[in-house]
């Protein structure tokens, strides 16, 4: 957390649209928070065309035509007030997406971040996080780094054996686990983005029913009426909650697709340099975000291959 605040501060603010992984980053939050921001706004324009509805029928039933001014005012006097609330707590939505786009990255940023450290200090020790995602990529890049820490102290880099697991692999796998810390993320954030437009929209509802039982006639018409407000409150809130949960499982579908290719790719380089390949560098087509990460792994692998007494490679 400590090390993803340091991207807001005023040093470092001015690079947040010029690197590819900070613009990945701002990226991800916008879209976390536009997801929010567009179904609102949808969900209000709705909500807007049933107001002038309401008028209508409230016009039917003999409220002054004179009024129509105080009608919506009465109305939308408390959702205009919650605008400032609306539009903070998508503000706070970006920056709870943009955590998010730090995340997707942390795993490369680790592994750049070591690679850069590791060449001029051959004991360095490679860490991941209890909670890192894509497990394939963090495992196996733990068992790869510590072989070529033993490689460096011995003097000379040899072949190594690969564990049953990871030799099998050979396209990218579906991570669960990071499917599932991420769902649950994104779970939280669309109930609270849910809630928050529901809460709106209620509010707007119940004042409508407000001015119809202080300004219309007490008859049959009007006490249908109002009932039938909360049949279409039902439906908004199903709408509402729909809505939410298909973008953000779209969301969290399209970022995952973003970066397990480059997490496979980068798996697939350490697997055949450790059986020899020493030539084998990490060359990812369409990863902006993460190309500065493998640029530094690729320096190590040089590195390695140039200082280092090495098998024959094989063909």
């Amino acid at each position: 957390m400590k090390a993803f605040l340091q991207l807001f501060r005023p040093q470092e603010f001015r690079r947040l649209f010029k690197n590819e992984d900070t613009r990945f980053i701002m990226l991800v939050g916008f879209k976390v928070s536009g997801i929010s921001l567009g179904i609102s706004l949808f969900i209000y324009y709705f909500l807007f065309q049933v107001i002038r509805l309401n008028y209508a029928f409230f016009d039917a039933q003999g409220f002054p035509v004179q009024d129509e001014s105080l009608f919506f005012d009465y109305i939308m006097k408390e959702a205009m007030d919650n605008l400032p609330i609306l539009f903070a707590f998508h503000i706070f939505l970006f920056f709870i997406g943009t955590y998010v786009g730090w995340l997707i990255l942390r795993p490369f940023r680790v592994i750049g971040e070591y690679c850069e450290h590791v060449i001029e200090n051959p004991n360095a020790i490679y860490k991941i996080d209890e909670f890192s995602n894509y497990k394939l990529l963090t495992r196996f890049s733990e068992f790869f780094f510590e072989f070529l820490r033993e490689a460096r102290r011995k003097g000379e880099i040899a072949s190594n054996s690969i564990p049953p697991q990871y030799s099998r692999i050979h396209k990218p796998l579906i991570d669960w686990i990071f499917l599932l810390h991420f769902g649950i993320l994104l779970i939280i954030i669309s109930i609270c983005s849910s809630v928050f437009i529901i809460d709106n929209s209620s509010i707007l509802f119940h004042d409508m029913t407000d001015l119809a039982t202080k300004t219309l006639p007490d008859s049959v018409a009007v006490r249908k009426f109002i009932t039938n407000q909360l049949f279409v409150l039902d439906e908004l809130v199903f709408m509402t909650i729909t809505l939410t949960s298909i973008f953000y499982i779209f969301l969290g579908l399209h970022l995952y697709g973003q970066v397990s290719g480059a997490a496979f790719g980068i798996f697939s380089t350490m697997r055949s340099f450790m059986k020899g390949n020493y030539f084998s560098r990490v060359h990812l087509v369409g990863y902006a975000y993460i190309r500065d990460y493998t640029r530094k792994l690729n320096k190590y692998l040089d590195h390695l291959e140039n200082n280092l007494v090495k098998d024959k490679p094989k063909g």
